[in-house]
């Protein structure tokens, strides 16, 4: 789920940018071009620990930019296929209910809900309902990763809680049934 990886990234530098600050204007580009960013090979990279090394920069012909290449170690986020994770609801509709855990965005189908959850447009918030637990907007539920897509800054995933020890926790819905 978390790692820590060592890559090599490619920084352009102004000429202006050269002189007393020059690592920390490394640093900076390098923060700024790979910290936020997902790959499908590494996931996504939540910060840069620090730089283990940098080469000496080279002046690329035509647009006087230094060009410097940075062996950096970061901490990245990637889950797999079958991973369980705990994650926020944040919006639920007849067709199920998409779940944020940390950067990845999920969506859970109907299908992949127990067959005793139904969905209840009634009240203030709309939800699924056994009876006892309620999965609402705000709730945490415990889901397993069927599949995962990666773009450029976002991750995506379908999951399921219909199996044993996955679901909403009881503890939001009691929470959740006094409110109401």
């Amino acid at each position: 789920m978390y790692f820590v990886v060592e890559q090599w990234k490619l920084i352009n530098l102004k000429p202006s940018q050269l002189g007393p600050n020059y690592q920390q204007n490394i640093e900076e580009m390098l923060r700024d071009q790979v910290e936020g960013h997902c790959t499908a090979k590494y996931g996504y990279v939540v910060c840069v620990i620090r730089i283990v090394h940098n080469d000496m920069g080279r002046v690329q012909d035509g647009t006087a930019m230094i060009v410097v290449n940075v062996k950096y170690q970061a901490i990245v986020f990637k889950p797999f296929k079958d991973e369980v994770l705990d994650a926020i609801v944040t919006d639920v509709n007849k067709l199920g209910f998409f779940a944020q855990a940390g950067p990845l965005k999920a969506f859970v189908s109907r299908n992949s809900i127990h067959p005793n959850f139904v969905y209840d447009n009634d009240g203030a918030y709309p939800c699924y309902t056994d009876g006892t637990i309620n999965i609402r907007a705000q709730s945490e539920v415990r889901m397993r990763l069927q599949g995962i897509k990666y773009d450029n800054s976002n991750m995506f995933a379908i999951a399921t809680i219909n199996a044993d020890h996955l679901g909403a926790f009881e503890s939001d819905s009691q929470t959740y049934n006094k409110l109401v």
